[in-house]
């Protein structure tokens, strides 16, 4: 009897320790899906990053070999469609 007695005069703490308990469930929660959201944006950077770094490596390495004639001359052929003397053109319609 002395317990009921004790809860009914302080039902206000219960009440306010369940409001508490709710609002802090409800924060984690949004910051769970915060985390989540994050991380998934950070594997998408981190691909972009990687695209971004082999693009880079592979401009680097066209830069470099702009002044090797066998570079140019593969570029020519690839872009421009020439071909070296004594080669023959096989074009495919």
């Amino acid at each position: 009897m002395r317990l009921h007695i004790i809860l009914l005069k302080n039902w206000w703490v219960i009440a306010f320790i369940l409001m508490a308990g709710a609002i802090y469930i409800q924060a984690i929660h949004k910051k769970n899906q915060l985390v989540a959201t994050l991380q998934e944006r950070i594997g998408t950077l981190a691909a972009a990053k990687m695209d971004a770094m082999e693009k880079k490596e592979e401009l680097l390495l066209r830069i470099n070999s702009q002044n090797d004639p066998d570079f140019v001359e593969l570029i020519l052929k690839e872009k421009l469609g020439v071909t070296a003397e004594g080669e023959l053109k096989v074009v495919f319609q």
